[in-house]
This record gives structure tokens, C-alpha cells and sequence, in this order.
């Protein structure tokens, strides 16, 4: 099993008087993944060990130890629950765990704090979601679940003990109203109900318009030609009807006479599943953007929106510059 050798322990020094019963003392360390738990050893000044357990989580309740200088260790276990590797000793620093509270947007309640769209049939949603409020931790623990349903999370980000920022897989989260559960070391779970709603998708049924230029529909509206101009003579293959000008049983020929062939070809690899295309696409429409050709600027934006977290960088980043090229383009 690989376990990194160097994790960070925090330095404390106790605090000798808590305010509440309700808080609690503890110490912590970074936690490692691919551990089958931790063992921790506390010693006082006089080199006697004081602690020495093995137990799951990546922090120890020091509630009960009294007032003084101390130091700690702590190691990773194995799958036979066999200490890794020791950090060094450091002085221990302790850390106070209060019950954690999340602030909402609004002051209505009833209303939920995020609202996200229903995922699209078989894609890959990933959602960025910002958490505030107060008395937050670096191993503060989060959920957002409805009913028996948990959504995965990514990354959890610690930012300050007022916000803690969470990558969310929501590919198959389905319509309706998520809670957001968040713990405290050794403090009851709190949950705030309705935090985030999932909207149900509304099918937007766009008609072809007539009298206007392609380069002028809207990108449902391309959508809907592409759909009404398949090209039934050429079952094998989904290029549009207009943009085909052969079809024989092993290849085909595109039909590159006309700016509308050549467009409506350069959308069809657009919304291709295929990189490379859609790389290919981004060129094209940057360099014929006068006019702007509406329908492929929309479809990026949106893309873009649905996908960023799931995209290839790469491909974020040229999403994002053929916008710009495009919007910069000289009308």
C-alpha cells in the first residue's frame, strides 16, 4: 500500500478553559486516503505515553487529558491495522470543535439556499457549491442526501471556519429538494433541510423559424432544423441532410459548395462526442465569426456550463478563448 511518509500535525497548546460543555477539545492531522485507520500516541514532559490508540478517523478527543505540555505522533495503518510509517514528534496543539452553523442566502427558509438543473440523460454533471457559515473545521464533514440518496463528493475545500467548498457529483441526481448534513468532531449532526433543489428539466420544443438566416437562429432552434433535416436517404450516418451530397454503402461526401453547408457541417462536429472534432469546431467558428454564427456561440456557452467540471482543461480553456475571439470579432 502506498501511504505518503509526511502528513502535517497541528501545533497546539491547550486551552484551559472552555466556555460550554458543548465544545470539545481534539487534535488532528491530514488525513490519507488509502488508510485503514490511524494510531496516536501522546506523551507528557516526562517521556511517559499517556495515549496510544489505533482508530478510524484523522482526529482524537482530547477532552479528557489534562492542562499541560504534550507530545503527539500519529501513523497510518495497513490493512492488517499495522502502523505504516511515524510522523515526528511535534508539540501538540488543540483544537475546539463547536457546533457548526450554515448561513442561507435568503432569509426565507422555505426557499432552498442553491438551485442546480436535473443532469442531461447519460452526461457527466459535476457541481461547485459554496457553503457558509460559522464554526467550520478543516475535518468538518459534509453530506448532501435526500432521502436514503447520498450525492458523491469530489473535494471538499476548507477556505475558513465561515465557508467550505464542495465539488458534487450530480450526474444522477434526480428532481427535487437535497439536505445538506455538516459535522462537527464529537458534535450531533446538523441538517439543513431543502439546502439544495434540483429543478426538473423542462423540454423546450423549438420550431424552425422561417425568413431568417442560419447564422441568426438561436441554438435550440438549429437544434430543431438539424432534427427536421435528417438525412433519411443515408440511415449509417447522422450527418445533416443538407451538408451530404453522396452517400454510397462505404463513405460518403460532404457537400462544401455553399457557407450554409460549410456552417451547418462545422455545427454537426460541434455537438459531436468526439474531441477532436469539436476542437476542429472551435477553429472554424472563430475564424468565419463575421457574422457570428449565433447557434455555435449558444451551444458553447452552454456546454461549457453544463460541463466544466467534468471538461478536460484543455478543452475549458479553448471553450473559453473562442468565446472571447468570437465576441471580439469585428462586426
Amino acid at each position: 500500500m502506498k501511504v505518503r511518509s509526511s502528513f502535517i500535525l497541528l501545533l497546539l497548546t491547550f486551552v484551559s478553559s472552555l466556555m460550554a460543555s458543548e465544545l470539545y477539545k481534539f487534535v488532528a492531522w491530514k488525513n490519507i486516503p488509502d488508510a485503514s485507520g490511524y494510531q496516536i500516541q501522546i506523551k507528557d514532559t516526562k517521556g511517559i505515553i499517556i495515549v496510544d490508540k489505533k482508530i478510524e478517523k484523522n482526529y482524537y478527543s482530547v477532552q479528557e487529558i489534562g492542562v499541560g505540555d504534550y507530545l503527539v505522533r500519529t501513523a497510518p495503518l495497513n490493512i492488517f491495522k499495522k502502523p505504516v510509517v511515524w510522523s515526528p514528534w511535534k508539540e501538540m496543539e488543540v483544537l475546539i470543535s463547536d457546533i457548526p452553523t450554515v448561513a442561507t442566502p435568503t432569509q426565507d427558509k422555505t426557499k432552498p439556499a442553491l438551485i442546480i438543473p436535473e443532469p442531461e440523460k447519460n452526461q457527466t454533471q459535476i457541481s461547485e457549491l459554496e457553503i457558509q457559515g460559522d464554526h467550520f473545521l478543516d475535518v468538518t464533514e459534509v453530506e448532501i442526501s435526500k432521502e436514503e440518496k447520498k450525492l458523491p463528493i469530489l473535494d471538499k475545500q476548507f477556505k475558513s471556519d465561515k465557508r467550505i467548498d464542495v465539488r458534487v457529483d450530480t450526474s444522477n441526481a434526480t428532481a427535487g429538494d437535497y439536505d445538506l448534513t455538516i459535522v462537527n468532531p464529537f458534535q450531533k449532526p446538523q441538517t439543513i433541510s431543502k439546502f439544495l433543489k434540483v429543478e426538473e428539466k423542462k423540454e423546450v420544443i423549438a420550431e424552425v423559424p422561417k425568413g431568417k438566416s442560419f447564422h441568426s437562429f438561436s441554438y435550440p432552434e438549429f437544434m430543431a432544423y438539424l432534427n427536421a433535416n435528417k438525412a433519411e436517404s443515408c440511415p449509417l450516418t447522422g450527418v445533416p441532410g443538407p451538408t451530404l451530397s453522396e452517400c454510397h454503402k462505404d463513405y460518403i461526401l460532404i457537400n462544401q459548395k455553399t457557407k450554409d453547408a460549410k456552417d451547418t457541417f462545422a455545427f454537426f462536429k460541434l455537438i459531436s462526442e468526439n474531441q477532436s472534432d469539436r476542437f476542429n469546431s472551435y477553429s472554424y467558428f472563430e475564424d468565419k465569426c463575421k457574422p457570428v454564427f449565433r447557434p455555435a456561440r449558444e451551444r458553447m456557452v452552454d456546454f461549457l456550463g453544463k460541463h466544466r467540471g467534468s471538461l478536460d482543461p484543455e478543452e475549458t480553456i479553448r471553450i473559453e478563448e473562442t468565446i472571447k475571439k468570437i465576441d471580439s470579432c469585428p462586426k
